[in-house]
C-alpha cells in the first residue's frame, strides 16, 4: 500500500558530533560556510583562509585564517512502543500512524543525507522489530503496515529500558513513539537511559479514547494490555472524571519528559508535517 506523506524539516538543538559531512552544522571546523572563529596561521595552515583585517588586529603580530564550521550527518533513530496498547484502533489505527511517522522521518532524513534506522520493543529484552541505521529504504517502509499489523501485539514494552544497547554510540537524533501509557514511576529511569541522544517524544493519543463517550450508556471497555472486559453505565460524572483524568494524564507526562529538557509532542490527528514542523520551529526559538 503507498503512502503520499510530506516529509518535514528537523533540527539539532546542538551541534552534530558525525565526522561524516552532511547538512546540519557540526562541531568540526573545516571547510563549512559558517564562520566559527579566528585561529593562528601555524594552527590551520590555509594561507586561502588569511583574514588581513584579523591579521592587523593580531597583538602578537600572527597571521589570523578563517575557521569555518563543517556540516555535519547525524544518525536518526525511532523507537516505538510496540505493546499491546498500541493496537488501539480509534479514529486512527496507532500502528499505521506509527508507519506515516517513520516513512515522513525516512524521506526527511533522506533529504537531509542522514541514515535512519528503526527498533520497536515490546515486553523481551530484544525488538521485535529491529532495523540499524542505513538500512531502510523508502519502498521498505510501504512494506512496514502490513508487517507491523500482522505482528501480533502483547502487554508490555519492558524492552524500551534496554533500547540503549541499540542506539549508536554518538549522540543521535531519536524519536521515542508511544501512548505514554507507561508507569510514570519508571519514566524518569527510560529518560535518563537515553540521555546522551536529543530525544523527540512522539505520544500517539485517539480523541475517541477518551472525548467521544456517550453521556448514558452501557459500554463493554477491553483493557488491551490484560484483555480484560469490563460493562460499565456510562453517566455524565463518569464522563468528566475520565475527562479529567486524560488531561491530569497529559500533564504528568508534559512534567515527566520536561524535568529531562523534553518537549513532548501529543499527536491525536495523525501525522502532519505542519505539526513537526512547527515543533521544531519551537525547539529552535
Amino acid at each position: 500500500m503507498a503512502i503520499n506523506i510530506e516529509p518535514f524539516q528537523y533540527r539539532l538543538s546542538g551541534p552534530a558530533v558525525q565526522v561524516y559531512p552532511g547538512a546540519h552544522p557540526g562541531q568540526m571546523v573545516g571547510n563549512g560556510q559558517l564562520f566559527k572563529r579566528h585561529e593562528a596561521l601555524i594552527a590551520r595552515p590555509d594561507p586561502r583562509r588569511i583574514d588581513l583585517r584579523a591579521s592587523l588586529l593580531d597583538p602578537f603580530g600572527q597571521y589570523r585564517v578563517k575557521a569555518h564550521q563543517e556540516h555535519s550527518r547525524v544518525e536518526v533513530m525511532v523507537l516505538a512502543d510496540l505493546s499491546a496498547s498500541m493496537a488501539f484502533v480509534g479514529r486512527r489505527d496507532k500502528r499505521r500512524t506509527i508507519v506515516e511517522i517513520l516513512r515522513a522521518i525516512v524521506e526527511s532524513a533522506h533529504v537531509a543525507g542522514d541514515r535512519v534506522g528503526f527498533a520497536g520493543f515490546g515486553a523481551a529484552d530484544r525488538p521485535l522489530v529491529f532495523q540499524p541505521p542505513g538500512s531502510i529504504d523508502l519502498g521498505g517502509v510501504e512494506r512496514w503496515f502490513e508487517a507491523l499489523s500482522r505482528l501480533k501485539l502483547k502487554p508490555g514494552c519492558d524492552g524500551l529500558w534496554r533500547a540503549q544497547a541499540y542506539l549508536p554510540a554518538r549522540r543521535s537524533l531519536v524519536f521515542l513513539i508511544g501512548d505514554g501509557h507507561w508507569p510514570l514511576i519508571r519514566l524518569p529511569a527510560l529518560l535518563a537511559s537515553l540521555g546522551r541522544h536529543e530525544l523527540v517524544p512522539l505520544l500517539l493519543w485517539d480523541e475517541q479514547e477518551y472525548l467521544t463517550m456517550p453521556d448514558w450508556g452501557l459500554l463493554v471497555w477491553q483493557d488491551l494490555e490484560t484483555g480484560r472486559r469490563r460493562r460499565v453505565w456510562m453517566r455524565p460524572a463518569l464522563k468528566r472524571r475520565i475527562e479529567t483524568a486524560y488531561q491530569q494524564r497529559r500533564r504528568q507526562l508534559q512534567h515527566a519528559f520536561r524535568a529531562f529538557g523534553h518537549e513532548p509532542m501529543f499527536i491525536e490527528q495523525g501525522y502532519r508535517a505542519e505539526q513537526f514542523n512547527q515543533y521544531f520551529l519551537a525547539r529552535a526559538a
